[in-house]
């Protein structure tokens, strides 16, 4: 809608601005608004312009509230967050300009310059009150150079108070808290928490992901593919439900529940960090492949063993020889395929999904076999030699290992240093059917990079083949394995 008259620029004092600011007569963060993206050194740059008394681009604001108590109007910054909180920051001695030698501290400035800085003109273009959505359109033109904004900043601007976008933010950013005032959507603190200490402790978003708000377009993204039931390329539907659910988000708990039980599952295969399954593309496919699976209904064993398989597989793919290569099935190779041509693309996931959805069905539970051997009284730990292990010689300690091993004083994964050069070997014994005992030396150690918990058996290969089941126990000071597999 076009304006009823042309914006006149009027000029406001920095110290003017400042005491705005600090009285909370001037928001510098509204809703739409994107969150700080300017580099330290930017910020240095820009309060050079300032000291050396060059001029810099116009401040927008606009009119959002009256306080009837105070009886004074409130505005917000329409475009100028950046350099207005950069100047706050500077005055204050703190954040980027706290303790720093680029430029001079506001407090070591003459009482002379000071005055100079607080009397600075700024120029400033105030839109009064010209309505929430005239603003929004004002921001998004101002900001719609690509160098400014990205498309999910863009989005923001647009939609960024809708409901879809604020239940998406509140479970990607545990500073945020909503409220009641600006949503009908208040996630439970406790449900929140898990969700956001879930993303914080495995480190899933950098710093540059949560500044450009990618941690909240990630969120939208699982929350889009879970209402939209089937997979879709890079974020094609994102805007489709970030305009369907602006007003009104009613089944979000339904969403919410089942992010949270995928979450539990993820969380309960205890990968340490910077695992191959933290990485946001296989995140992403594991929780939407999870999100109707019933916790009770898996062997968490098998579903971590399984995985781990197929992340040692991704060694081979990428420097295995033609030998090596034959350990993978045509569907693997494809999925290492499409995840190094890009992850975003709808034939990417659809493939992803499938070898994880095959994962997932051959771990849920099913009738135990016996042991031909009674261990049924004996504390124990199951291992299963894979393929790819038994001719790499590497195997996997899978949580329910590393718990027995600890429980039991025999080593501490989570104590040891990475790197195959801090490797641990204990003494063990190989228990084969007759009774008959063979020795072996078990390696223990944690890889280098990702940290993941490895181990192995000297003689294993004529131990045991590829999916025996072997029980490890500690019987009398010494470890034993046995082969418990059935026909």
């Amino acid at each position: 809608m076009k304006l009823k008259e042309s914006i006149p620029s009027n000029t406001l004092k920095i110290i003017e601005l400042y005491n705005k600011i600090e009285s909370g007569l001037l928001d510098t963060s509204p809703k739409f608004q994107r969150k700080l993206v300017w580099k330290k050194q930017h910020k240095y740059s820009f309060i050079e312009t300032i000291l050396m008394n060059f001029p810099f681009p116009e401040v927008y604001i606009a009119s959002s509230d009256i306080d009837v108590v105070s009886l004074q109007s409130k505005e917000e910054v329409v475009d100028g967050q950046q350099r207005l909180n950069a100047i706050i920051d500077y005055i204050k001695g703190r954040n980027d300009f706290q303790n720093q030698k680029k430029i001079p501290s506001f407090d070591s400035l003459d009482i002379d310059v000071k005055k100079e800085f607080l009397n600075y003109p700024v120029s400033v273009k105030d839109l009064k009150d010209i309505g929430p959505e005239n603003v929004k359109e004002i921001f998004r033109r101002i900001n719609s150079t690509e160098y400014s904004l990205n498309s999910n900043e863009i989005l923001n601007a647009q939609y960024g108070d809708g409901e879809f976008a604020i239940f998406c933010k509140q479970l990607a950013d545990k500073n945020f808290n909503a409220e009641e005032e600006m949503t009908e959507i208040i996630i439970d603190k406790e449900k929140k928490d898990f969700v956001t200490s879930f993303f914080s402790e495995n480190n899933i978003f950098s710093e540059n992901d949560v500044k450009r708000m990618f941690d909240s377009q990630y969120l939208m993204l699982i929350s889009s593919t879970i209402l939209e039931e089937k997979y879709f390329g890079r974020n094609l539907k994102i805007d489709y439900y970030l305009e369907s659910y602006n007003s009104q988000f009613e089944n979000y708990s339904n969403v919410l529940d089942k992010i949270i039980n995928s979450l539990k599952i993820i969380k309960n295969l205890k990968f340490p960090k910077g695992n191959y399954w933290y990485n946001k593309p296989n995140l992403f496919t594991l929780i939407i492949e999870l999100q109707n699976i019933n916790f009770d209904d898996l062997v968490f064993d098998k579903l971590e063993r399984e995985l781990l398989d197929l992340e040692e597989k991704v060694d081979i793919y990428f420097n295995g020889d033609e030998k090596d290569l034959e350990l993978l099935s045509p569907d693997e190779t494809k999925f290492f395929e499409v995840s190094r041509q890009g992850s975003h693309e709808f034939n990417s996931r659809e493939h992803r999904a499938k070898v994880v959805k095959n994962i997932i069905t051959k771990s849920l539970k099913t009738q135990e076999k016996e042991d031909p051997i009674n261990l049924k009284d004996i504390k124990q730990a199951i291992i299963i030699p894979t393929l790819t292990g038994l001719t790499k010689s590497i195997m996997d300690a899978t949580s329910m290992v590393r718990d027995f091993l600890k429980q039991n004083n025999i080593h501490d994964y989570e104590t040891q240093e990475f790197g195959p050069q801090h490797k641990v070997k204990i003494n063990g014994v190989f228990v084969k059917q007759d009774k008959t005992e063979i020795p072996t030396v078990i390696s223990l150690y944690r890889s280098n990079g990702r940290g993941d918990y490895r181990m192995w058996f000297t003689d294993l290969n004529n131990f045991a083949k590829a999916e025996d089941r072997l029980a490890i126990t500690f019987d009398d000071g010494q470890v034993k394995i046995y082969n418990i597999t059935t026909d």
